[in-house]
């Protein structure tokens, strides 16, 4: 039994009021809800009869032999699902950025805060549903778990929870390295959801998707994106620092605010470019949004096995 500081209480209270308030708003809103793993494969044919959906007639059969048939699937086991989270110091930034006397992000108004809260709701959603769910922390300290192998059950969601709210933004999340560990650890029938900033130069993070893609899993990236940051929404002249280290930099945002735009444009082409290539599923997340918003575009999000060998990016 694990025994957690106030504070850690205090948080990990948080993270399951805001994931089931977001949960909630998806199972019983207007939008359908259904399992995040779940998957279908094709099993035969039918002769079509009236009643039978027409999206399923099968037209290039239709096409050869003048016969109306339907295609039939049958499900297929659901998907362990590996929540691997990005908690490098860059993440601790945002509209209510981590100070040097607060140890752990906030969780509303800073990136990590949000990861933290997208990453909470995203394993409640999956235990209610019965699949089972995992976590890899890549970077960050103060989490007494950096990994959790995907589990299914309550207990599990509160060590999840519990590592959640344990983790102090810090260092840096060398996504290449985490991820090519991660795709050794996985099953061959898994899914990984990334959730990052990627701010971290996509040659070093983009070729550990191709060992992802040799698993013959599903990827999903969230990528989450700071509109304060990514629009230079800040009122005068500073000098600006990363808090994984370097040289600070003086700017004047009104200045560079339009050339900071098209190099922003350039990079973002560049990691939906990279996510693509191995048929990843790349979802662009606002952190001034309600979570249940990247929690339904991920259940819209096709799935299907062997997605994971090189296609293009179109």
């Amino acid at each position: 039994m694990t025994l957690w500081e106030p504070e850690v209480l205090a948080r990990i209270r948080h993270l399951a009021l805001v994931a089931r308030h977001a949960v909630d708003g998806v199972q019983y809103g207007h939008h359908p809800s259904r399992a995040l793993g779940s998957s279908v494969e094709f099993q035969d044919y039918k002769e079509y009869a009236p009643g039978d959906p027409l999206s399923q007639l099968d037209w290039r059969v239709a096409a050869r032999s003048d016969r109306l048939v339907v295609r039939r699937h049958r499900a297929e086991s659901q998907l362990p699902c590996w929540i691997a989270l990005d908690a490098s110091g860059d993440m601790g930034t945002g509209v209510t950025s981590l100070g040097h006397d607060a140890p752990r992000a906030p969780l509303d108004g800073s990136k990590m805060g949000f990861a933290l809260c997208m990453a909470a709701t995203l394993s409640w959603y999956l235990t209610l549903q019965g699949e089972p769910v995992g976590l890899a922390l890549l970077g960050g300290s103060g989490a007494p778990w950096s990994t959790l192998p995907p589990r299914s059950g309550r207990r599990h969601l509160g060590r999840v929870l519990g590592a959640l709210a344990s983790v102090q933004p810090a260092g840096q999340a060398d996504l290449g390295g985490g991820l090519s560990h991660l795709a050794q650890r996985m099953g061959r029938s898994s899914m990984v959801v990334l959730i990052s900033d990627l701010m971290e130069e996509p040659e070093r993070w983009g070729p550990a998707l191709r060992a992802l893609g040799q698993r013959r899993g599903e990827l999903r990236v969230l990528h989450l994106q700071d509109p304060g940051e990514l629009d230079l929404r800040y009122p005068r002249v500073a000098r600006f620092f990363s808090p994984e280290g370097g040289d600070s930099v003086p700017l004047d945002p009104a200045e560079s605010r339009e050339e900071f735009r098209a190099v922003v444009q350039d990079w973002r082409r560049e990691v939906e470019r990279l996510v693509l290539a191995w048929r990843g599923h790349y979802l662009p997340v606002s952190t001034n949004r309600p979570l249940s918003e990247p929690l339904l575009r991920l259940l819209r999000t096709g799935s299907g096995r062997g997605q994971g060998r090189p296609g293009g990016a179109g």
